[in-house]
This record gives structure tokens, C-alpha cells and sequence, in this order.
């Protein structure tokens, strides 16, 4: 199985102009961005009956470290099933060699969490666990979304303050004041008061500090009530725990532990699929056929592979002179799955794999002058790819793998996907409309 870093998502990212135009039949391309006039047009072959195979492939994980946002909640998607989104997390000292005073005594202590804007779902408040980490993370290791994360399993959280509110639109009115938008998790006294307590040695430096307190998991509760999910920014240094305190010679001291940059930080991810997803919940299975309906879905959850199985007969079909000038992949939606509650990623990504399994961008990705393209068409309701290049080359046996993988944008950081129509799927009966509802390569050649 092809396993995807959420980096090697982001490099797929860079669009860039024109499109390929491809050459010979028995050697790769040389000539980019050759155009051919409108009036040659009548000079060329077109079809969009090549045979695909689309499966909907489990992604078995995804490197998840580094990235700069995270997801948390639980939310149910209508189309894919129920989704939770968690992160862990390193707190460090917003000053080192604190001297918490004379007496000290803690008057609340709350993790802020600093929204992104970004939201997934129907929100409602949620209940949200903290705990602390056993074992420490570090910035220059990297960190899946399906890893493993003891902790000491107590909840830190005060069940007083539960249902926590998640949602970047509704202010926070702690004691009658009115704060922006943010998760305020409030957590128990006595966590703080033993904060307060730690020998000073804890707060010499950021290094003593994380061998004392390696860091937390904050998590939704799967059993809990609430729904939908939010962004949180993990880098700004907005996000922090804040801790009121007093002692014998200040009344309303503050001290803050802050997540930032520095934090290594590792997003987390559990899906339980629906139908037509349903089977993928069992271990043993990781590929569905997608010949009738695909599906894409982020936080390392689904994505498409697609082959071209009767390709070398096609070839040897053509006339050995023959040119392909372009070879555009489209993948419609269909309507009834693009609901604007719970919104369809407004772009994917073609990747491939090289010969050891690792993922690959296309040659139409690194080229320079040629528009991929991979939004989605809300006229034609399909995404479109211009994969010339990359046909090319498979059809000349250059290429190193026979496989295509359709992988969203945001992978590691979102809650979102969409259900892609598959090569079978045909119109229904009476519909006179101009729409092809199916998965299909569109090649232009000539002879």
C-alpha cells in the first residue's frame, strides 16, 4: 500500500500554466506547450471510452508531525460516517526560571485554544478530555495520524465546565466579559496547584520543563454528546495554557505555557465508515471496487486509485506516427453528494508511485508551463486533470508504475471529502441532458 505524507500532499499544491503537448510514439515528449490552431481541429481523433478501474483505497496512515493547524471534534459526515479529529501536543515556558511567589495558590488554569476558521459539520459543544502524555515528542521526529499515544489516563479537564463550545463564530463570555472566539478548556485546580508546586529546577529551561511534563492529548469524547469539527492553530503561539494564580505579595498573577512553533505536535485521526464504505471498517480490507461510486476523504481517510487496464491495446490500435495532444481526466460528482453543510474540497491531486511503493508526483505536477488543473468545475460539476504527460509516458511503457492515486488537498488538517461518480455509472433513463455522469479520459490525438 502507498503510503502519502501530508508534505508530499502540499508539494502536489503548485499549479502551474499550460497544458502538454505530447509526441512519438515510442520515446517520451520533448515539446511543452505546443498548441495546435482551431482550424487543425478537424484533423483530430478524440475518445472518452478507454477503459479505468477506480478503487476506493483505506490510507493506512499518514505523516501527520510538523503540519501547522490541527482538527478536533467528532463529527458525522452524511456520505462517509463518523470521523474524530484529536492532537498531541508539548507545551513550553513562556519564561523560563519563574519564581511562582511566596504561598502560591491557583485560582484557574484553562488550555486557549486559537481557532483557525476552519469547520467541519453541524458544531455543537462537545465534550473534550486532556491528558497528559507519557512520553515526550520531538521536533526532528515524525509522528502518523493513526500513532499511538499513551497517557496517564487522567482526564485533566473539569467536568464542571464540560460541554465545551466549538465554534469560531460564538464568542466566550467568561464571568460577564465578552472574549473572542476560542476553546476554552477549563482544567481541574489541582493540576494547577501542582504546576505551582513543581521544584524550580522544572522551570530552569524548556528542556527541564518537557522531561517533567512531556505533553498533552486533547481529544473528543467518541461517547459524548456534540458534533462537527474545528481547525486550531498549533503555531502562532496564540494557543496556550493559562494559568491565574495568587500569593502572598500579588493577588492576580498569570503565567502562560504556550504551544507554538517550537511544540512538536502530531495530528490524530479514527474514522468508522457508512456505506458504500462500510466494508473498509474491517482490518483485512483496505480497496473497494469503485466502478459505480469512489470516494476521497481527508484526515487519512480514503482516497481513489485509478488504472487503465486495456491501455497497450489501444496503442496498438494507432498508427505508429500518431500524436497525442492532450489526455484530460474527469471525475464527476454527483449532485446528490455535494451538500453545502458539509462542503466537497474545492480541489484534489493526482499522485502516483515510484518503484518502491513511495509516492511520486506526476510529470505533469513538475513541469514548467503546464496547468494541471484538479478544481472543481461547479458547471460541469466534475474535476479535471490534465494528465498528459503522464499518459503519455504510460503509453509508451516509460512510465514506473500503471497507477494513479486522486488524494484531496488539506489531507492532514481537515475533515472533508467527496464521492466521486465511477466509469459505469450511466445516465439515468429519460435524462436528455448534455452532462456525462461518468469517470472517463478524454484523449485528442492525431494520425
Amino acid at each position: 500500500m502507498i503510503k502519502i505524507t501530508a508534505s508530499q500532499y502540499g508539494t502536489v499544491a503548485a499549479s502551474i500554466l499550460g497544458f502538454a503537448v505530447l509526441t512519438g510514439c515510442k520515446k517520451p515528449a520533448t515539446e511543452i506547450g505546443l498548441d495546435f490552431a482551431q482550424e487543425d481541429l478537424l484533423g483530430l481523433n478524440q475518445t472518452d471510452t478507454l477503459a479505468l478501474t477506480f478503487e476506493t483505497i483505506r490510507e493506512d496512515s499518514l505523516e501527520t508531525s510538523h503540519l501547522s493547524t490541527a482538527v478536533l471534534g467528532h463529527m458525522e459526515h452524511p456520505f462517509f460516517g463518523m470521523h474524530q479529529a484529536s492532537f498531541a501536543t508539548q507545551l513550553r515556558l513562556s519564561a523560563p526560571d519563574i519564581d511562582f511567589g511566596t504561598n502560591p495558590i491557583v485560582d484557574s488554569i484553562y488550555l486557549s485554544l486559537n481557532y483557525t476558521g476552519d469547520r467541519y459539520g453541524l458544531l455543537s459543544p462537545q465534550y473534550i478530555s486532556v491528558e497528559q502524555m507519557v512520553d515526550t515528542l520531538t521536533l526532528d521526529s515524525s509522528y502518523h495520524s493513526n500513532q499511538s499515544v499513551v497517557t496517564a489516563g487522567l482526564n485533566l479537564a473539569d467536568p464542571n465546565f464540560q460541554p465545551v463550545i466549538l465554534n469560531p463564530s460564538e464568542d466566550f463570555y467568561p464571568a460577564g466579559d465578552t472574549i473572542s472566539p476560542e476553546v476554552r478548556i477549563f482544567l481541574k485546580n489541582e493540576f494547577g496547584q501542582s504546576l505551582l508546586e513543581a521544584p524550580s529546577s522544572v522551570y530552569d529551561s524548556n528542556q527541564a520543563w518537557r522531561e517533567y511534563f512531556p505533553g498533552l492529548l486533547v481529544a473528543p469524547d467518541p461517547n459524548g454528546t456534540g458534533q462537527g469539527a474545528v481547525g486550531i492553530d498549533l503555531t502562532s503561539g496564540l494557543s496556550r495554557i493559562r494559568m491565574h494564580y495568587h500569593n502572598d505579595a500579588d493577588s492576580s498573577a498569570i503565567y502562560d505555557f504556550i504551544i507554538n512553533g517550537l511544540s512538536p505536535r502530531n495530528n490524530l485521526f479514527e474514522h468508522e465508515w457508512y456505506p458504500p464504505f462500510q466494508a473498509l471498517n474491517e482490518p483485512f480490507i483496505d480497496a473497494l471496487n469503485g466502478s459505480v461510486q469512489a470516494g476521497v476523504f481527508t484526515g487519512s481517510g480514503l482516497k481513489v486509485r485509478i488504472q487503465f487496464p486495456a491501455l497497450a491495446d489501444w496503442e496498438s490500435d494507432l498508427e505508429p506516427n500518431r500524436t497525442v495532444h492532450k489526455a484530460e481526466l474527469w471525475l464527476p460528482v454527483d449532485p446528490s453528494y455535494n451538500n453545502p453543510r458539509y462542503p466537497i474540497p474545492s480541489q484534489l491531486f493526482i499522485l502516483s508511485e515510484n518503484e518502491a511503493g513511495e509516492p511520486v508526483s506526476t510529470p505533469d505536477q513538475t513541469s514548467i508551463g503546464v496547468a494541471i488543473n484538479g478544481n472543481y468545475d461547479v458547471a460541469q460539476q466534475a474535476y479535471r486533470f490534465n494528465i498528459s504527460q503522464t499518459f503519455q509516458q504510460m503509453l509508451n511503457g516509460t512510465y514506473e508504475s500503471d497507477k494513479l492515486y486522486v488524494v484531496s488537498s488539506r489531507a492532514g488538517i481537515s475533515l472533508q471529502g467527496v464521492i466521486l461518480n465511477g466509469p459505469e455509472v450511466e445516465l439515468l433513463e429519460g435524462d436528455t441532458s448534455a452532462w456525462k455522469p461518468n469517470a472517463r479520459i478524454v484523449v485528442t490525438w492525431s494520425e
